[in-house]
C-alpha cells in the first residue's frame, strides 16, 4: 500500500507534467500559427511632393499595407516614397511599355496619365524559412479621371 505522501507526490507530478504539456502545446501553436502583417514598427519616409497632398501620400502608405495584408509572419520595416526616384521609375516603366515589354504600370500611366503614378518602396522582413529580408517596390496609380482617391496596385517587383 502506498503512503499518503507518495500518492500526493504522484498526483503533483502528473499535474506538473500536464501543465508543462499544455504550456508547450500553447507556445507551439502560438509560434507556428500565422501572424498578420505587422506594421507597428514601420519607419515611414516621405519626400516633399509637388504631385500629391499629404493625405494622398498617407493613403498611399495605407494602400501598401492593404496590398500586403495577406502576407503572414511578415513585418513592414520601412516604407519610402521619394518623388524623384518614383518619377525615374515611372519613366523607365513607360519606356518599357512603349517598347512592347508589357509593363502594367507603363500601360496604366498611358491610359490614365502620369500625374497619378507613384512608386513606393516597401522593405519587409518575413519569417518563412528563416530571417529573409525582402525589398519590394510597389507600383501604384492614383486614378485622377474619376476623382477617386483610391490607390490601385498596378504592378510590383523586387528591387
Amino acid at each position: 500500500m502506498e503512503s499518503h505522501s507518495a500518492h500526493s507526490w504522484k498526483r503533483l507530478t502528473r499535474a506538473i507534467v500536464a501543465v508543462v504539456v499544455v504550456a508547450a502545446v500553447t507556445v507551439g501553436v502560438w509560434w507556428l500559427w500565422p501572424k498578420p502583417l505587422d506594421t507597428s514598427h514601420t519607419k515611414v519616409e516621405i519626400s516633399a511632393s509637388s504631385k500629391f497632398t499629404d493625405a494622398q501620400l498617407d493613403d498611399l502608405v495605407q494602400a501598401s499595407y492593404r496590398a500586403n495584408a495577406g502576407m503572414k509572419n511578415c513585418s513592414v520595416d520601412k516604407v519610402k516614397y521619394d518623388e524623384r526616384q518614383s518619377e525615374d521609375i515611372v519613366d523607365m516603366e513607360i519606356d518599357s511599355y512603349d517598347e512592347g515589354h508589357g509593363s502594367a504600370l507603363g500601360r496604366a500611366v498611358r491610359e490614365h496619365g502620369r500625374g497619378g503614378a507613384a512608386v513606393l518602396s516597401v522593405e519587409m522582413t518575413c519569417q518563412e524559412h528563416g530571417d529573409d529580408e525582402d525589398h519590394v517596390e510597389w507600383y501604384m496609380l492614383l486614378p485622377q479621371d474619376d476623382g477617386t482617391k483610391t490607390w490601385i496596385l498596378q504592378d510590383w517587383g523586387n528591387g
